[in-house]
């Protein structure tokens, strides 16, 4: 009995050391106003990713109906020229012929440089940094302080789902990638917390 708890909990401990060294990741670096998401591409084969253009931030101190009072207000916009120009440039057409395709074509010309998503491209045991300018408002009151955690983009059900906000995306997935795999952004180990005081980050 003995013997096969051991060999159970060998062969546990070695299933968790061959996920981690096969796996996509994400760590992040916090100095003052930027942003660093950290991508690893520990698999044997290269990554295509989307990231989301602006990252956004929930207050952890407003609850119920305390939302919609907004005394600090957290976002990170991507900066430029990072993405893959050649996969961005397939993502970008798509999403305008989806939109000529709806009849809303209109829209075209309006778009925020902050909205959308980018693509990346990460080869094999790699990693890649990418930079996010990070912006607070503050409001009254000016002494507020809190903790703010990222509200992660839902890739997963826009992907899976009939959603027409996602549906572009849901395209360029489909793609031909080659020796490349699509793969959608992976949480950020630890989850991503700001602490932002009257003063700045605490």
């Amino acid at each position: 009995m003995k013997n096969i708890i051991i060999l159970t909990i060998l062969f546990l401990f070695i299933a968790c050391e061959q996920k981690e060294k096969n796996s996509f990741s994400l760590k992040y670096i916090n100095n003052n106003n930027e942003l660093s998401l950290i991508y690893e591409n520990n698999t044997s084969q290269d990554i295509i990713f989307p990231a989301p253009n602006t990252l956004q931030f929930e207050d952890q101190n407003l609850k119920g109906n305390m939302k919609g009072r907004y005394p600090i207000i957290i976002y990170a916009t991507m900066r430029d020229n990072q993405s893959s120009k050649f996969y961005q440039k397939k993502l970008d057409s798509i999403y305008e012929g989806y939109l000529t395709e709806i009849g809303e074509s209109g829209l075209i010309a309006y778009k925020n440089p902050g909205e959308g998503n980018s693509i990346f491209y990460l080869k094999e045991k790699e990693k890649l940094r990418v930079k996010y300018k990070l912006t607070v408002k503050r409001f009254y009151p000016l002494n507020y302080s809190s903790k703010f955690k990222q509200s992660y983009y839902p890739y997963d059900k826009g992907l899976e789902g009939n959603y027409r906000e996602t549906e572009y995306l849901r395209r360029f997935s489909m793609l031909n990638f080659g020796k490349a795999k699509f793969m959608i952004q992976p949480g950020i180990e630890d989850s991503l917390f700001l602490n932002i005081s009257q003063n700045g980050y605490k």
